[in-house]
C-alpha cells in the first residue's frame, strides 16, 4: 500500500504534462505574415524546435496573412498549437504550377523540365531557420499573435 501512495504524485506529474488523449499538451500559436507591408496568402510557416528531438509545428496563411500552427504527432493525430520551448521560424511560399489531375509521372517530369523547380515568392533567407532571424518561445501562458514582417526581394 505504501508503494502505491508513493506512486500517486509521480502519476499526477505525468498527467499534468499530457492532454486527455495521451499526447503532450500543445499551446496556441497564431500570427500574421506580411511582406513589404502586404498580407501574404498561401505561405507556409514552420516553427522549428531548438532541440533535435523536439517537434516542429506548422501552418498556412489565409488571404489575410493569418495563420495558426498545428503539431503533427501521428497520421491520425495532429494537435492545434505547439509544444512549449524555443523555436526558430521559417516562412516560405513557392510558385504553384497549374497542372491537370491524373498526370502520368513522365508528364509531370516534362512539366518540371519545361518550367524548372518552383520559384521562391518570398526572400529565401526566411526559408532557412538559421538565417530567418525569426524566433518564438512557446509557454503555457497565452501568447500574443506573432507579427512576422518580411522585408526584401
Amino acid at each position: 500500500m505504501r508503494r502505491f501512495i508513493l506512486l500517486i504524485p509521480a502519476f499526477l506529474l505525468l498527467l499534468a504534462g499530457c492532454s486527455g488523449d495521451g499526447f503532450p499538451k500543445t499551446y496556441p500559436v497564431t500570427g500574421m505574415v506580411t511582406h513589404e507591408g502586404a498580407p501574404v496568402e498561401g505561405a507556409t510557416v514552420v516553427l522549428v524546435h531548438s532541440t533535435p528531438d523536439g517537434r516542429s509545428a506548422s501552418g498556412t496563411t489565409d488571404a489575410a496573412g493569418k495563420f495558426a500552427v498545428t503539431t503533427y504527432f501521428s497520421p491520425t493525430h495532429q494537435s492545434a498549437g505547439a509544444l512549449p520551448g524555443d523555436y526558430a521560424i521559417t516562412v516560405s511560399k513557392k510558385e504553384a504550377y497549374q497542372t491537370t489531375e491524373g498526370l502520368k509521372p513522365e508528364e509531370e517530369m516534362a512539366l518540371f523540365t519545361k518550367f524548372g523547380p518552383p520559384k521562391d515568392l518570398l526572400p529565401k533567407l526566411y526559408a532557412n531557420p538559421a538565417t530567418s532571424g525569426l524566433k518564438v518561445t512557446v509557454t503555457i501562458a497565452p501568447a500574443e499573435p506573432l507579427a512576422l514582417e518580411l522585408k526584401g526581394k
